[in-house]
């Protein structure tokens, strides 16, 4: 794996997928350790484990409450985080459900069940922002400390196994997504461009606080989470505008403390392709060979004298497939496209459990003739 992210010589093409939390299958055993997980993947592919995320903190000095309402027209419940800072207060708004999984909170930055079950965003107003740094402060050594019997067991994990190590070096525009809903993120960016990349800034300050710490994780890999700043979100104009600097420094940070980085999209990432191939990432991970305009041959064209590449089947659109007929003949295509030198063989998202696992076996078996 750290061959193919150097691009250099390899004795087989990795391939390296990952498998959705809730992922069961009556055949396959309960993966509920990091041990578990390694071992049922090392007789399969190239897995990869995780140091766990350093995350912001929110001041002492800030005061919060939670608590529940009927929506405006009283069909549904809606959990209201409300936070009071030294600069304003602010407050967010989830639809609150069975499905929601935090109890009565509301996560910060939050996750994707925050934004699919957003109602009122946290930040509403250019007025927001001084409050909002009252909730953003960056990862500490403090944090390394705590985590210093977690970091001790991965780490002897990876030497047992010789596997890959990484950690987020952060979520970028996903964590606006989670505070503000996708429409009034995009609504917010457009509207005060100046103002959402003060907001983007502050995120970026932590990033580069948690790059500095990531060396005493022991981790080889650094992944730059990008999937909700492609162009389904952002014009190529707003991505110069407010991310591309940011992003530049945050991979000049990771190679200063000697790692790499790597950047994670999905779809919408065509037209920004020759962008993204300016940063200076290790490799670029993801893609969406199936359900985007964006292929195999794009990509190449775009990046493969760059950086390393870690792609080739789309998640739904050929695991979910109802044969295996696609799946193989992706992995052929990305192989045949990509060669030998820095190039991963991936997919597109985490793997779930209504996707017939026979492809996910078929993708392995035509990779071990290929390889």
């Amino acid at each position: 794996m750290l061959n193919a992210f150097r691009r250099i010589e390899v004795d087989h093409i990795p391939l390296s997928i990952y498998f959705n939390p809730k992922f069961q299958k009556p055949d396959i055993p309960v993966m509920k350790t990091v041990t578990e997980r390694v071992e049922f993947l090392l007789k399969l592919v190239d897995p990869v484990i995780d140091v766990k995320y350093l995350d912001t903190h929110i001041s002492p000095e800030v005061k919060t409450g939670t608590w529940i309402e009927d929506s405006d027209d009283k069909t549904f419940k809606v959990l209201y985080k409300e936070y009071v800072t030294p600069a304003g207060t602010l407050r967010q708004g989830v639809r609150y459900n069975e499905d929601w999984p935090f109890g009565m909170d509301i996560p910060l930055p939050g996750a994707d069940f925050c934004g699919s079950h957003h109602y009122e965003p946290l930040i509403k107003s250019p007025d927001d922002v001084r409050a909002f740094e009252y909730l953003y402060l960056p990862p500490t050594q403090k944090d390394v400390d705590n985590m210093r019997e977690h970091i001790n067991e991965i780490q002897s994990i990876a030497k047992k196994y010789n596997v890959l190590v990484r950690t987020n070096s952060g979520f970028g525009l996903a964590n606006f997504l989670f505070m503000m809903g996708a429409q009034n993120m995009i609504m917010f960016a457009i509207d005060y461009p100046e103002v959402f990349k003060k907001l983007v800034e502050i995120d970026h300050r932590a990033n580069l606080a948690r790059i500095k710490l990531c060396p005493q994780l022991g981790v080889d890999v650094l992944r730059r989470f990008g999937g909700y700043e492609m162009t389904n979100f952002l014009s190529v104009g707003m991505y110069n505008g407010i991310l591309k600097e940011f992003l530049i420094k945050e991979v000049e940070a990771a190679h200063s403390e000697n790692l790499l980085i790597y950047y994670r999209v999905v779809s919408g990432a065509k037209p920004l392709l020759d962008t993204i191939s300016e940063i200076g990432f290790d490799c670029v991970e993801g893609f969406e060979p199936e359900l985007s305009d964006c292929t195999n041959s794009d990509i190449k064209a775009a990046l493969s004298d760059k950086c390393s590449i870690w792609t080739g089947v789309s998640s739904p659109g050929h695991i979910g497939a109802e044969n295996d007929t696609k799946v193989r003949a992706a992995v052929r295509n990305a192989i045949e496209t990509f060669g030998r030198r820095g190039f991963i063989l991936g997919v597109s998202n985490s793997i779930r459990s209504h996707w017939p696992f026979e492809n996910v076996l078929a993708m392995i078996d035509e990779w071990k003739k290929l390889r």
